[in-house]
């Protein structure tokens, strides 16, 4: 599916939306892309994007793989990323992480709600050999991951996202009891445990992430084996965890994977 041609509004230039079109989708790729793939997704001509990437390889945005003629990040472009990065919070959030892998000895991760879905954002993997292995990128179901079961029984109406959120997504009733005392337990406890619905061997202890906004919309959670994660360690975990995202709280890291 091709995205549509960006078209001038108000007094948007022309040129540089077509430019920023052309950027964006070269960054979101992995390996580069060529003039007529970026075309195909872009929905700009052949020519249109052979002028636009040229201009943008002259000016250090775009550079050129000489091997596959792809189109990647160029130097100015990866230094902005640097500097942009270096005020997001996402180091500091890093050490956080850090910081709580080596006092669980689980792996640690923020994740931030995305819709229906929880988006791993970052994880720092456990050192022991038997370990869960954080996966940045991935995108779990809300009421299927720990992080988002945090989320939701922190939010203004807990039982009611809950509902709506079952309902969209077909996946049991809306007036799921075990659903409403998971979520009445979360926020009397003040962090989520999940036993992980697809692998009954992982558990996960999550607490919410509290920013300026009236909406929930990140946590923090290590997960592990459920044998090093047993009932009578969850408070003391659980306390860990919260300890983490409060730390968390005043660091903008939202910005650095785009906001709601």
């Amino acid at each position: 599916m091709t995205a549509a041609a960006p078209s001038a509004r108000g007094s948007e230039i022309q040129s540089v939306a077509r430019a920023a079109s052309v950027l964006g989708v070269v960054v979101d790729s992995p390996h580069g892309l060529t003039t007529t793939e970026i075309a195909k997704i872009t929905g700009l001509t052949v020519s249109t994007v052979h002028r636009l990437a040229h201009t943008l390889v002259s000016g250090n945005l775009l550079c050129r793989d000489q091997g596959s003629e792809r189109f990647l990040p160029g130097p100015l472009l990866l230094r902005l990323a640097r500097k942009a990065l270096g005020a997001s919070g996402v180091p500091e959030a890093a050490d956080v992480l850090k910081e709580l892998a080596d006092r669980t000895g689980e792996t640690a991760s923020i994740g931030m709600r995305r819709g229906d879905e929880v988006l791993v954002l970052l994880s720092v993997p456990s050192t022991k050999a038997l370990r869960y292995t954080g996966r940045p990128g991935a995108r779990v179901p809300l009421l299927e991951s720990a992080i988002g079961c945090a989320i939701v029984a922190f939010g203004a109406d807990p039982v009611g996202q809950a509902a709506e959120v079952l309902t969209r997504t077909g996946s049991g009733s809306p007036e799921s009891w075990a659903t409403e005392i998971d979520l009445l337990a979360t926020q009397f406890r003040g962090y989520a445990v999940l036993d992980d619905p697809h692998d009954p061997a992982l558990r996960a202890v999550a607490a919410p992430v509290v920013g300026a906004s009236e909406h929930v919309r990140m946590g923090v959670e290590i997960q592990g084996p459920a044998s090093r994660l047993p009932d009578e360690r969850l408070d003391g975990l659980g306390s860990v965890v919260r300890a983490a995202a409060d730390a968390l709280e005043g660091l903008p890291v939202s910005m650095a994977f785009g906001d709601f």
